[in-house]
């Protein structure tokens, strides 16, 4: 019943501004309440398994956490903490249509912010934020720390502190974060749990953070080494999984690694707001899409198109629009030969342009056509329709033809099936 009025009062909200789940209608049947909500794909757990935990584009990463910001900004102005997110209960809206567009679900731990105490065990244990293992008192900010480590997870493919128990999850957070400041150890109620009292003097107490062997002789709890990294500091992430090192992506990957260290830092007080998340550089950040790659070198280039004789007219070919005459009669069979040249040269040009862009981009410029047709309505068409892929005259083999069928399947990153990873 608590989640309930807690839906109730979400429900003042649009679902799909606030990206936050639309509850239908709640009813009780046998002393059993039931909630009735909108039907939605998949959760982007599954979705990151069914890709095989290859990280995602900057790009789709950009576009979930705009809306998990906004979800969050939106619980922040009515006084709602979250505290269980984590990537099973984000939810894409349709990956086939509007590609990692996602909402927020499961208020069944929201509590007010009023109403939270410190010492009580909250979110997920590999998105726990210092404040909840230390014991001191939170506020909604814990659903930032757990935002910031669903965005490096996106980014790496793995969970960044996959613990067992809480002791490996801080041990991960000091080595890559830092301790925390002395301030936040002396007020946290289970500080001596994790770390060693050692006084200099009277007044000044000295914190030492406890070994693996130290911690698992005073609880009989094991710890493990579960990290897939080997890096000491966020900052290594900025040149990670680079394609060059000084191509744009570089200034991309800083914006997010940047927007990264401020949702993960451990004060609280500074970190990073959802209205800031919106605003962040990354968040608003325009990507270059292919039509902003450089043009191709001379050899390549179709110029005799464009110096055609007069009475020539227009006609769209795969990738842009080409002059091409209109022969009398007689002359047809010369006609359809300087059409076929055209469409051939057009061809030359797309195949450069194919070659000469990463995985990455292919993803970044599927989602941009998908979201560039509507933001907010699903078109009423079929996918097929509303994804419509450019007419390839001959099969290609090779790269060429491994990117052209990727481009005729029309889907981001995962093969499409009726009906396929609905729950």
């Amino acid at each position: 019943m608590k989640e309930v009025r807690i839906l109730e009062r979400l429900q003042c909200f649009d679902p799909d501004k606030s990206h936050i789940v639309r509850c239908h209608e709640c009813f009780q049947s046998f002393d059993r309440t039931f909630l009735v909500f909108e039907m939605l794909d998949m959760s982007l757990h599954d979705y990151m398994n069914k890709r095989g935990r290859l990280p995602l584009p900057l790009k789709g990463i950009q576009i979930m956490i705009r809306d998990l910001a906004t979800a969050l900004d939106t619980l922040k102005g009515i006084g709602i903490i979250h505290s269980d997110l984590k990537m099973d209960n984000v939810m894409l809206v349709n990956h086939h249509v509007k590609p990692l567009r996602v909402k927020l679900i499961d208020f069944g731990l929201a509590v007010k912010i009023s109403e939270v105490w410190p010492r009580v065990v909250m979110q997920p244990l590999w998105n726990r934020s210092p404040e909840i293992i230390l014991g001191l008192p939170f506020n909604e900010a814990i659903d930032i720390w757990s935002l910031g480590t669903i965005l490096a997870e996106m980014l790496l493919g793995f969970p960044l502190f996959p613990g067992r128990h809480e002791y490996d999850v801080l041990r991960y957070i000091i080595d890559l974060l830092g301790e925390p400041p002395k301030e936040l150890l002396n007020r946290a109620l289970n500080t001596g749990l994790f770390f060693k009292e050692k006084r200099k003097s009277f007044l000044k107490k000295h914190w030492i953070f406890k070994t693996p062997k130290e911690f698992q002789m005073e609880t009989l709890k094991k710890t493990r080494e579960a990290r897939k990294y080997s890096f000491s500091s966020l900052e290594a992430l900025k040149r990670t999984r680079l394609h060059k090192a000084n191509s744009p992506e570089l200034e991309d990957r800083t914006e997010c690694v940047e927007l990264l260290k401020e949702m993960l830092t451990m004060h609280q007080n500074n970190r990073i707001t959802p209205d800031k998340i919106l605003v962040h550089p990354f968040t608003i950040r325009r990507y270059r899409s292919r039509k902003d790659c450089p043009k191709p070198s001379s050899h390549c280039e179709p110029s005799t198109l464009k110096e055609l004789p007069p009475g020539f007219t227009e006609v769209q070919t795969d990738e842009r629009t080409l002059e091409v005459g209109e022969a009398p009669k007689e002359s047809s069979a010369i006609s359809t030969q300087a059409v076929q040249g055209a469409m051939a040269m057009a061809e030359i040009e797309q195949e450069w342009k194919l070659e000469s862009i990463s995985n990455e981009d292919w993803e970044i410029e599927i989602i941009e056509l998908v979201m560039a047709s509507d933001n907010t309505k699903a078109p009423s068409s079929s996918i097929e329709e509303s994804l419509s892929s450019p007419v390839i005259s001959q099969p290609r083999k090779g790269v060429r033809g491994f990117f052209s069928k990727m481009k005729r399947k029309s889907c981001f990153c995962v093969p499409c099936g009726a009906g396929e990873g609905l729950h």
